[in-house]
């Protein structure tokens, strides 16, 4: 029954797609994050619905007579640069089939993605419909987590698939920080819902965030999101409310989490405690934190050895690339058996070795660079309400992003879907921003007049 639902529902979009192609690319959106076909259980788990959606909505990008506009801009560009030297790099890769297969099936769909995004999303009322079905898309899977996480007595944890099977958040720690990026805007669409009912939903989803990162047993996704909290404190009016609300919410994580998880975190801070230095007693450290200290070593001699072009995606963890840089005599804390190839376990150390030193800097002009341009739009809406909306939105995607920086220092998560379209909501929601203060040409028309001020106008 599933499959024939999702069937339905997917033929169903396609006249809405071609009436309207910035429809698709919202369409695109909750499918490359929800992966509907891979909650079903039948025949179209095998089917491959974003294939059908991607063409559809290319076809009515190219034949509608909406006014295409790119927003511009140094982000902009630098993005376009990034995935530009992320292809250079893949076709000079010394592995080049293998890089290919992975640019092939996740960075060259995810750059069309956010290309057209750019330009079709182009009004106040498409950014929120995006960060709307980004929310849903998301938070199906945080309440279904949420869900099983207190049914099963907060011990979900001990078990591995979290999100959609073969995606970037079927890890526990992907999924962990997936969530966490998600929980801000969330709490935007709670603060400027029109409706009490999806303002309650949002409430919901924004619980049911934090209780799936307790059920995932992510130390990581604990420690990101203690800072993102720190940071989100930062951003409020009423400090010494939100510092006892957050208090509270702490407290109970504390209470509700199982003593395995809280045992999983203890070692994270015990293993510093009393030395001198962090590796003053190598053999008390953690094995995971070891390895990783070790491949990311490993990570850093091979972009020495090609600091330009990289070694092509997914070098680090591809044996036919990789061991070549193995140092047998490198001592790893005791777990010398175990040190190998292995995946960066970090985003930066992840697009240096993919692309070298270039690619690490594009890709850190487009991380700083989203940040910078949600304080600068933060910045210049604060105190205007016709333009409370931007200001919150922005100052939430900031939070989402810093969750990101700091979650992904401990991941193979640098071409995620969700972390892009954060930067495409910050990109257009300064450029509607400019529009409205008269900076530049509206890139399209509002159609109706502006909504009432708890949200922004209603125009397509």
């Amino acid at each position: 029954m599933r499959d024939i639902v999702i069937l339905v529902g997917i033929l169903a979009l396609i006249p809405m797609i071609l009436k309207r192609p910035y429809i698709g690319v919202l369409a695109w959106t909750w499918i490359a994050l929800l992966n509907p076909h891979r909650e079903a259980f039948g025949f179209s788990t095998s089917l491959r619905p974003n294939l059908v959606i991607v063409l559809v909505t290319i076809i009515a990008f190219v034949i509608s007579s909406e006014k295409k506009t790119w927003p511009g801009g140094r982000l902009a560009a630098a993005f376009l640069l990034f995935i530009s030297w992320t292809t250079l790099a893949t076709l000079m890769a010394p592995d080049r089939a293998d890089s290919l297969v992975f640019y092939t099936d996740f960075v060259v769909k995810m750059a069309m993605h956010m290309a057209l995004a750019l330009i079709v999303i182009n009004t106040s009322h498409r950014v929120i419909s995006l960060v709307w079905t980004f929310a849903l898309s998301l938070g199906y899977h945080a309440v279904k987590i949420a869900l099983v996480t207190v049914a099963s007595g907060f011990v979900i944890g001990r078990y591995t698939g979290f999100g959609p099977a073969d995606t970037m958040i079927d890890d526990r720690n992907h999924f962990a920080v997936a969530m966490l990026m998600l929980a801000p805007l969330l709490f935007f669409l709670w603060k400027h819902a029109d409706h009490k009912v999806m303002r309650n939903l949002a409430l919901a989803g924004m619980i049911a965030c934090f209780l799936a990162v307790i059920g995932s047993f992510s130390r990581g996704g604990m420690i990101t999101m203690v800072a993102m909290l720190a940071f989100l404190w930062t951003k409020t009016n009423r400090k010494f409310f939100s510092a006892t609300m957050m208090g509270i919410a702490v407290t109970c994580a504390i209470i509700f989490a199982p003593q395995e998880y809280k045992d999983r975190i203890g070692t994270t801070f015990s293993q510093f405690e009393g030395k001198e230095s962090a590796y003053a007693d190598e053999s008390d450290l953690d094995e995971s934190f070891c390895l990783r200290l070790a491949t990311w070593q490993i990570g850093l001699d091979m972009t020495l050895a090609s600091p330009i072009f990289g070694n092509g995606l997914r070098s680090i963890q591809n044996h036919d690339v990789a061991t070549a840089y193995l140092d047998p005599d490198r001592h790893i804390c005791g777990y010398k058996k175990k040190y190998g190839v292995r995946a960066a376990h970090n985003i930066y150390v992840e697009v240096m070795t993919d692309s070298g030193f270039v690619g690490l800097g594009l890709f850190l002009f487009v991380l700083g660079g989203t940040w910078l341009s949600c304080a600068r739009t933060a910045r210049r809406t604060r105190g205007n309400a016709e333009l409370l909306w931007a200001h919150d939105l922005a100052s939430m995607i900031q939070v989402s992003v810093t969750g990101y920086a700091i979650g992904g220092m401990l991941l193979s998560f640098a071409y995620y879907d969700g972390y892009f379209l954060l930067v495409v909501m910050a990109i257009t929601l300064d450029r509607v921003v400019r529009e409205r203060l008269g900076e530049v040409e509206p890139r399209r028309v509002a159609a109706r007049p502006a909504r009432a001020r708890r949200g922004p106008a209603p125009a397509e």
